[in-house]
């Protein structure tokens, strides 16, 4: 009997610390050690059952225990009856309220008005992994954001995918990167690879609107046509231009020298003989009335001539300087090329926004904000050499021919002659319109982006990221990135310090381990307390 008084609350010790333990290895995903407890606390469990049976009985038939089921009841009655009346409420109301002071979980009105205007289905794919807690974190934002969409109209459809597994969908709608998210009608589709409403509603927007927008890409000087299909081609350019809604045409300015007024845009890719006056005229003429140019000049190897000083006279108007020179970068290049293919740094603009890899520039050339410009233009780089000095310039020196030398490695930076460092690849230039009365624009601005190379969109490396890019510059001439202008949340007003690994740790451990220790000896502290008192 001595054995079983003592035997008895030992087990029942041993059922309450190794339940504890499997509820802690389980919330920590310790599965094994999980299996192992449990199996440890039910055997203890039966082994105390079998040892004080009369007090276990007892316990499930005593006045304490019918007030814990009375309690235990209630509970569930209460819990029930709310869930019950949430249930009627959000099927019959729908109402939410959002209490956060930057509004993270409330859209736009511009947004609500584009969505009650929906007539159309839209099918939204969003392809995330989660593998990583950036990609997650980015993939639970996204969600939030789709269902505020999708409690607006009933014409909107969301699933996502993990583009690891569902290879099939991934290669259909041929995904270069993971967080990208497909807004698709039957007319077509378009791609958003930053979770932000101005580019979910813009992405929706382009698909109701059903309007294809004109490219024109300028032919008869050697320039990379959107016809070619070999490696030096721009085919790829104009099957990824019609896949974001866009038209790409040829156009020639020898026999009728004038822009077309439905020309969303001119791209003017790496002529190879110069342009005639009166074509230079065409595009000068364009520009003065709002137009839009992307301009791509490849640096001039052969000769110390430059073939296309009409167009570098031209965009020294514009606020730039179009260097004669080859730009070399030591510090961070291409390993097939080495120096004289470098990989940029991105500078913040709308254009590479959302660039998150580096473009390839397999052969550049210096392209220079002015200082001394008209007030009315903005002027700004979007990439730049990432050496210092001495490790990254223009060159400008040349052998007695007129071409650069072929040992890129004695070239040595001089001052006084070489573009200094860091070097400007490519610049976009906006000039400012005048607003009415109440702010707005009285038209639309004049914008200009040029590029030292026009390689890095042909066919043989037109991959991600040199081809979104190519798209993100095109979408900002046409202006397709302010169809609606919506406030970006900027997050970093209300952030937290963000938790190391040990903080977590730290906290998980006093939340499910410390915290029910000291309840728990409490409570074997009180019970030792009253059962000495029954012994006395």
């Amino acid at each position: 009997m001595a054995n079983k008084s003592i035997l008895g609350p030992l087990f029942g010790l041993l059922v309450l610390v190794f339940g504890f333990v499997a509820t802690v290895s389980g919330l920590f995903g310790e599965w094994i050690v999980f299996s192992i407890c449990l199996l440890l606390a039910l055997v203890s469990l039966t082994v105390f059952a079998r040892l004080r049976f009369a007090d276990f009985v007892n316990f499930f038939v005593s006045r304490q225990a019918r007030y814990g089921a009375n309690v235990t009841l209630s509970i569930v009655g209460v819990i029930g009856i709310a869930v019950f009346a949430n249930a009627i409420v959000t099927h019959r109301f729908d109402k939410r309220s959002d209490l956060t002071a930057l509004q993270l979980y409330t859209i736009s009105e511009q947004t609500k008005t584009v969505l009650k205007s929906l007539e159309q289905d839209i099918e939204v794919i969003a392809f995330f992994s989660r593998n990583s807690s950036q990609n997650a974190q980015s993939a639970a934002r996204a969600e939030e954001m789709l269902e505020l969409y999708a409690r607006e109209t009933k014409f909107l459809t969301i699933s996502f995918k993990n583009p690891v597994t569902d290879i099939q969908l991934r290669e259909m709608y041929d995904i270069q990167r993971d967080g990208t998210i497909i807004f698709k009608s039957e007319e077509g589709q378009e791609k958003v690879t930053i979770v932000d409403e101005q580019k979910f509603t813009s992405a929706i927007l382009k698909l109701i609107r059903n309007e294809t927008k004109k490219i024109y890409f300028l032919v008869g000087h050697e320039e990379h046509s959107v016809e070619d299909l070999l490696n030096n081609g721009y085919s790829d350019v104009k099957a990824e231009l019609e896949n974001q809604n866009y038209t790409a045409f040829p156009l020639s300015l020898s026999t009728k020298p004038d822009i077309p007024a439905d020309c969303e845009a001119l791209v003017i890719a790496g002529p190879k003989t110069a342009l005639a006056r009166p074509e230079l005229n065409a595009v000068e003429k364009y520009l003065t009335r709002n137009g839009k140019l992307f301009l791509l000049l490849d640096p001039s190897v052969t000769s110390a001539k430059d073939i296309n000083s009409g167009l570098v006279r031209l965009m020294k108007k514009w606020g730039i300087t179009i260097g004669n020179d080859l730009v070399l970068d030591h510090a961070r290049h291409t390993i097939w090329f080495g120096p004289i293919a470098p990989l940029p740094e991105p500078q913040p603009h709308d254009i590479t926004l959302s660039m998150q890899d580096t473009v390839t520039f397999p052969v550049t050339r210096s392209v220079t904000p002015i200082a001394d410009r008209p007030a009315n233009l903005s002027v700004r780089p979007l990439l730049k050499t990432v050496g210092g000095m001495g490790g990254s310039w223009g060159e400008t020196q040349r052998e007695t021919d007129g071409t650069f030398s072929e040992d890129f490695t004695d070239f040595t930076y001089t001052a006084g002659a070489d573009t200094p460092p860091p070097v400007s690849l490519a610049v976009a230039i906006e000039r400012k319109v005048d607003a009415n009365d109440n702010g707005n624009a009285t038209s639309d601005p004049t914008r200009i982006v040029v590029f030292g190379d026009s390689d890095f969109a042909a066919n043989a490396i037109f991959r991600a990221p040199n081809r979104d890019l190519f798209l993100a510059v095109i979408n900002w001439l046409t202006l397709e990135e302010d169809l609606v202008a919506i406030r970006p949340i900027d997050l970093r007003q209300q952030a937290l310090r963000e938790m190391t690994l040990q903080d977590v740790r730290v906290v998980q451990i006093t939340s499910v381990f410390f915290i029910p220790l000291i309840v728990f000896i409490a409570g074997v502290t009180v019970w030792w307390q009253r059962r000495k008192g029954e012994s006395a």
